[in-house]
């Protein structure tokens, strides 16, 4: 009988295009992988990869394994998540990017809890390398981020975007005032806070100083999303947002709205591990997402 768990380390190993890689990726030794694999291809009797210098290479047969092995380990996924949520209360492991601010992160989630079935949310916080080792292993139902899974990650999972929102700059009252005397022109100079690289902002908005020609005084940079606008909130620079949370981030820090950056546009998606997107709270995530987002881009 096939051997699933010598099948899935198999699938990684193509996935990732290499066995260190791989073994990365599932937290086990590369001795243990090439192991498994090696028992694996003397199990079927065919070889799944040739070694081109340094290279592994996928045979004829390793690339129908490869294929075939994805839709056995993404159907798996779904009865997972079938049998796993089949009990009265759902539970959603959620893992969300630490490039991802926490208020918009609240409210993509909140239509999941509006649901009639109740629903326990655990949401795990992390670097998005992590939270895709997670996914891949199906410990998570979704990573909510500003970047799409890249096609390289050597993690089988797909992108859903839920919308797009341009991005705004914000500070307080008086830093507001300055800035739009003239702006874009009067940023030169003025204190700027800026996410820090991991974000998906941070090179879009150097970019578009770039191009404007300013130099931006940076005087911050910030993983945490919120220290960055508490910052801000006590007049200590201008600091970007989306403007899907505009009223949000008013309403708690008190600042001001500078302008909209109409031609900087910032993408959130959700990553699943399926295809399909079985689990009801999920799918409220997908269509709330949508529905607020579509009404943001009327409203522009």
């Amino acid at each position: 009988m096939l051997n699933y768990k010598q099948l899935y380390y198999f699938w990684h190993v193509a996935r990732c295009g290499g066995v260190t890689r791989a073994a990365q990726q599932l937290h086990l030794t590369p001795q243990t992988i090439s192991g498994q694999v090696s028992e694996l291809e003397q199990a079927l009797g065919v070889a799944l990869f040739n070694r081109v210098g340094r290279r592994l290479v996928l045979t004829a047969a390793g690339r129908q394994a490869q294929e075939q092995a994805g839709a056995i380990f993404s159907l798996g996924a779904e009865l997972e998540h079938t049998l796993r949520h089949a009990s009265q209360e759902l539970t959603m492991q959620v893992g969300i990017a630490d490039s991802v601010p926490r208020t918009l992160a609240f409210e993509l989630l909140a239509p999941a809890m509006a649901l009639a079935t109740p629903l326990r949310l655990v949401c795990h916080e992390e670097r998005a390398e992590q939270l895709f080792s997670e996914l891949a292993r199906h410990k998570l139902d979704m990573v909510l981020i500003d970047r799409p899974l890249p096609l390289d990650s050597g993690v089988r999972g797909y992108n859903h975007e839920l919308g797009r929102s341009p991005l705004a700059l914000f500070a307080s009252a008086e830093l507001a005032a300055r800035a739009r005397d003239g702006f874009p022109a009067s940023l030169e100079g003025l204190p700027l806070l800026i996410p820090g690289e991991k974000s998906a902002t941070h090179d879009r908005l150097l970019e578009w100083y770039r191009q404007q020609g300013i130099h931006p005084h940076l005087v911050g940079q910030f993983d945490d999303s919120t220290l960055m606008k508490s910052f801000g909130k006590a007049g200590m620079g201008i600091f970007p947002a989306p403007l899907a949370m505009a009223d949000e981030i008013g309403r708690l820090y008190g600042v001001e709205r500078i302008a909209t950056l109409t031609d900087v546009t910032l993408s959130y998606y959700l990553v699943s591990a399926g295809r399909h997107l079985s689990h009801p709270g999920v799918q409220a995530v997908m269509a709330g997402a949508r529905a607020r987002l579509a009404a943001l881009e009327k409203s522009k």
